[in-house]
């Protein structure tokens, strides 16, 4: 017989056993856990260049820090690889060659001699999450001086509430420009000549915006209020170089007039070294934005956007090059052995001297746009349709070496200029685009149609089905047409379906069944129609977007929460997050289940949580693992068993769940 403390042990040490096998299995998936990757490259969009031992770097707005040698791609640090965010907006190189590259959730300070990558961010602040949109790196020793601002979560600046901070190789402390309060930089310049720091930009006090300039020379600090002088309406400070003579500095200042922005004028201005401000000899202005100025040996080099480059001096502007490759300059850089560098969306150019541009990256050829959201798949998921809001639909095709660009439609070329939303699969080879609040486009290879619908209505989302269209539209805001469910018959009638009043405007997603119904996100739930006109609330709450497996039939639906449909209800999902995410989630904006029953659900937070089967929690993916955060739509591919993420601003990704 067994002795009772002898089984009670053997019981311990078989928990203990136990536990650390799910301990094990727990460490092992999570040393598993998916990752995403880049499909394909978007635009390169060169906010910023630096040249460090040969090799080209371009911080790219989506693409994150690429670098290039000899025309071709070398080495990369990108959204879960070193850098928080794929939004590189600011670079600058350091002496010893280590790399200070301004993203959209805060400064990273790169090593691409080991591959290393570091945040720098104030200690005790809460600041690591804001954007980082000015950064300038000193020409002699390790030290910088950067601006963190709060992200606009719709636009690609920061907002007023910025702060000035240096970093003196080792610690971050505030940088006191003795100005007081709403200081925001627009413009600076690391100057090799001098060594200084030199910045300006605008003071914000209450409605008034003051221009400030400040030069910083070692230990010596000088700032200066610029408000004798400076144009009339002046409300930013676009550029700032220093002018061939070393002794003036030459500013582009921003002025409007009126409150419509097409008054927007940039003035160059100069300024001496006592802080007074002139007109520039050329009395230039422009209506197009400055994108850049740099100086070139005796020259100043303006870029214009749409309006390409220039020589600045006394006189005229004397044209650099005719070539259209680089007439809409993003970023400038004037290097001492490969000349003047011009980025544009699709490649950096050297510049030679008749003007004639020598690609020094890869042209863009396969690149698709920064913000193309994956909508549906044909084949198995062999061909993805995505839609890019600002761009139009475009279909890519799943090859041997990876995903390519077979069919696009581009705003403003082959569609008419707007936004676009969501996008889907008809038969035979159409697709069905919708023009928020404008219309529904029906599109072939080489035509365009624009499908009649009721005057007024706003249309949000389109679902196919073998009887025909069904496409959501919102209300009017002032009267003409209510919100509810358009169903276009492949026999070309039509039939509206209202909503239960305007409490029940479509969320935008539709699900439709193979039988014909369709299902409706609505603000009080799910709305079901059939081609009858028949209409049912079969769930309530906020309900955004609806998904189905097919293969297993598992519907859910993310909103106000997340549901499932057991067969007569919607069900509500509850599941515990531990541990708990690095920041917060936000609400969930997306769903898609695979085919093995496991759940995927994006964020508002750009944070995907995972469930297994048994919808319980497994992993949280956030930005350390690829996932972007500016994430806004999943696309679940059976073929390759993927999900495919995009984005808003920083491209699309691909994920896969071993």
């Amino acid at each position: 017989m067994r002795a009772p403390h002898e089984s009670k042990s053997k019981h311990a040490r078989r928990v203990i056993a136990a536990l650390a096998a799910a301990a094990a299995l727990g460490h092992a998936f999570g040393a598993g856990l998916p990752s995403a990757r880049r499909v394909l490259d978007p635009p390169l969009a060169g906010a910023a260049m630096a040249v460090v031992d040969g090799r080209l770097w371009v911080a790219s707005r989506g693409g994150g820090l690429v670098g290039f040698e000899r025309g071709a791609r070398s080495m990369r640090f990108d959204l879960g690889q070193g850098l928080p965010s794929a939004v590189a907006q600011e670079l600058a190189a350091l002496p010893d060659g280590r790399l200070l590259v301004g993203t959209r959730a805060g400064l990273v300070l790169v090593d691409p001699r080991d591959g290393s990558a570091k945040p720098l961010a104030p200690a005790g602040t809460g600041r690591d999450n804001m954007a980082a949109d000015l950064v300038l790196a000193a020409t002699r020793g390790n030290a910088a001086i950067f601006q963190l601002s709060q992200p606009d979560p719709d636009g690609a600046g920061g907002q007023a509430d910025a702060s000035l901070w240096q970093w003196d190789g080792t610690r971050v402390q505030a940088w006191n420009l003795r100005l007081g309060g709403g200081v925001v930089a627009t413009a600076g310049l690391a100057d090799r000549n001098d060594g200084c720091f030199h910045l300006a930009g605008i003071q914000v006090d209450g409605a008034g915006q003051r221009p400030w300039y400040a030069r910083q020379c070692g230990a010596q600090l000088r700032t200066w209020r610029l408000a004798d002088g400076a144009p009339a309406g002046t409300v930013g400070v676009a550029a700032i170089a220093r002018a061939a003579d070393g002794r003036s500095t030459i500013l582009v200042m921003v002025t409007q007039s009126a409150a419509n922005p097409a008054s927007r004028r940039h003035v160059v201005m100069s300024l001496d070294q006592d802080g007074r401000l002139s007109p520039h000899c050329s009395r230039a202005s422009f209506s197009e934005p400055v994108t850049g100025l740099v100086q070139a040996g005796p020259d100043l080099i303006v870029a214009r956007a749409g309006a390409g480059l220039h020589a600045l001096g006394c006189g005229p502007l004397t044209p650099l090059s005719a070539d259209p490759r680089v007439s809409n300059a993003t970023a400038l850089l004037h290097d001492a052995g490969l000349g003047l560098l011009v980025a544009a969306d699709g490649a950096v150019w050297q510049l030679g001297k008749d003007g004639t541009p020598l690609a020094l990256t890869p042209a863009s050829g396969g690149a698709i746009p920064i913000d193309a959201l994956p909508m549906e798949y044909k084949a198995n998921g062999a061909l993805a349709l995505l839609s890019s809001p600002t761009s139009g639909p475009l279909e890519l095709a799943r090859t041997a070496d990876g995903w390519r660009v077979a069919r696009q439609w581009r705003a403003g070329i082959d569609l008419p200029v707007g936004v676009y939303g969501a996008a889907a699969y008809a038969e035979p080879d159409q697709v069905i685009a919708v023009q928020l609040s404008q219309g529904v486009l029906r599109l072939r290879q080489g035509a365009t149609q624009a499908l009649a619908l009721e005057p007024g209505a706003l249309p949000l989302d389109v679902a196919i089905t073998s009887g025909g269209m069904w496409m959501a539209a919102g209300a009017a805001p002032f009267g003409g047409a209510a919100a509810g469910l358009h169903f276009l018959p492949n026999d070309g009638s039509a039939r509206f379906v209202p909503l239960p009043g305007r409490q029940a405007e479509p969320s935008g997603r539709l699900l439709a069944w193979p039988d014909g119904r369709v299902w409706a996100a609505t603000r009080l739930g799910i709305i079901e129609a059939d081609a009858r006109g028949a209409a049912r609330r079969i769930s309530a709450g906020r309900v955004e977007v609806l998904y189905r497996n097919a293969a297993r039939n598992i519907v859910g639906a993310v909103g106000a929460s997340v549901q499932y449909w057991d067969g007569a209800r919607m069900v509500p999902v509850l599941f515990a997050i531990a541990p708990a995410p690095a920041r917060p989630l936000g609400h969930p904006v997306d769903l898609v289940i695979d085919d093995a029953g496991r759940w995927w659900i994006l964020f508002s937070g750009g944070q995907v949580v995972l469930l297994d089967a048994e919808r319980r929690h497994v992993a949280t993916l956030d930005e350390r693992a690829g996932v972007p955060p500016s994430s806004r739509r999943l696309l679940y591919l059976p073929g390759s068993r993927e999900v495919l993420i995009g984005s808003a601003r920083e491209g699309l990704f691909s994920l896969a769940w071993p």
